[in-house]
């Protein structure tokens, strides 16, 4: 009963000072992560605020062929919560593994893992945060996230990108080549 009370005082003494708490952060992190991993619109509803906007330049090149283009890359990849939730509900569900999490009053930054075949997705995600609408299950939610990964490994895994490696007795480097 004590921890529950420290943790209600603490987490009311984060919000009158305006600052993020651990639990918040991570919270937010958990639930962005699950998002992406499986989409869920009442999750949507509790960790996004209504004005979020995504920005990726990895996801930006992904959408412009690999890279083809430079136009759009620094644009908001998706400029409302509406066009995030559309494009998340439509794609296949992928495993999503929290490695860490940093905060700031505001800021969250996550770095995380998507266990995919044959390689893993790692990337870094960085979330600004306002505070949430009473009632919600979370204090907080996104209304920014800057997101980045390799795109490399993404492209691999959908068998848009072959690596070959080759290896020698002095150097030991990867190929890649497109595949059109």
């Amino acid at each position: 009963m004590a921890a529950l009370v420290a943790t209600a005082v603490t987490s009311l003494l984060s919000v009158a000072e305006g600052c993020l708490t651990y639990n918040d952060a991570y919270q937010l992190a958990t639930n962005f992560g699950k998002l992406v991993s499986n989409y869920d619109s009442e999750l949507a509803n509790q960790t996004l605020a209504p004005n979020f906007q995504d920005y990726s330049e990895s996801v930006n090149s992904l959408m412009a062929s690999g890279g083809g283009s430079s136009d759009g890359l620094l644009d908001a990849t998706f400029s409302s919560r509406a066009e995030f939730e559309t494009a998340s509900s439509a794609t296949s569900a992928e495993p999503f593994t929290l490695e860490n999490v940093w905060y700031t009053c505001d800021t969250v930054t996550f770095r995380w893992k998507s266990d995919q075949d044959p390689r893993p997705v790692v990337g870094i995600s960085v979330g600004h945060t306002v505070l949430a609408p009473f009632g919600n299950p979370t204090l907080y939610r996104f209304d920014e996230i800057w997101g980045e990964f390799d795109s490399a490994a993404w492209l691999t895994n959908l068998g848009l990108l072959q690596t070959t490696s080759q290896s020698s007795k002095k150097e030991k480097r990867i190929e890649m080549a497109f595949e059109a």
